[in-house]
């Protein structure tokens, strides 16, 4: 798992060395996707279904191209719809499946602790401020196998929680790809604190 996800960082980070240095292919590919029409809209959003139901899929690459190519508040859209949906298909799974498999994961006993400590009430800010904090595919495992949550407030905390870092991402990809630096700061500091208070509350309500 560890490694899967260090080899998808690293790709990331290629991609984005790639973007600032080397422009003609990346237009290749723009052009290529541009000739699919309306199948690139479907296409992305089950990539990243696809990369939450199949953990550790990485996915992160493909934001950058998505929104240069469909332009980043529609692939900011895009990528709520396609996150929350495998966010949705993978709690199914957890809650009716896969507990003999996961239930195991520290991040999954982590979880379980952080919505045990919390009434019905604020379950749905529980989910919020995970979302914030960890990667989509693993919590949305260990968010299954937590009896008190419901799947309403479960689905609603992660639309709300991963629309933050949805339009950040392809932002801050459009900013990178078309070397509007200034913007790329602008996001980026303000999504880096986010991260870190919400990391903060999520180390409180472990304790």
């Amino acid at each position: 798992m560890t490694f899967l996800r260090i080899t998808g960082w690293t790709a990331f980070i290629a991609f984005c060395f790639a973007c600032i240095f080397w422009e003609l292919p990346l237009q290749v590919l723009t052009d290529g996707l541009h000739l699919m029409g309306g199948l690139q809209y479907v296409t992305y959003i089950l990539l990243l279904t696809i990369a939450v139901v199949c953990a550790p899929v990485v996915v992160m690459p493909i934001i950058p191209i998505a929104a240069m190519t469909l332009g980043p508040f529609i692939t900011a859209i895009l990528s709520i719809v396609g996150w929350s949906l495998g966010a949705a298909i993978a709690f199914l799974i957890a809650r009716h499946y896969a507990r003999p498999y996961i239930e195991d994961y520290t991040v999954v006993s982590n979880v379980d602790v952080i919505m045990q400590k919390m009434s019905k009430r604020t379950q749905f800010w529980g989910v919020v401020i995970l979302r914030l904090t960890l990667p989509v595919d693993i919590v949305s495992y260990a968010l299954g196998l937590t009896k008190s949550l419901s799947f309403a407030r479960y689905i609603g905390g992660t639309i709300v929680g991963v629309s933050w870092f949805s339009f950040a991402f392809a932002y801050m990809g459009d900013a990178l790809i078309v070397g509007d630096y200034a913007l790329l700061v602008k996001i980026s500091l303000p999504s880096v604190g986010i991260f870190l208070i919400a990391s903060y509350i999520v180390f409180l309500l472990k304790k």
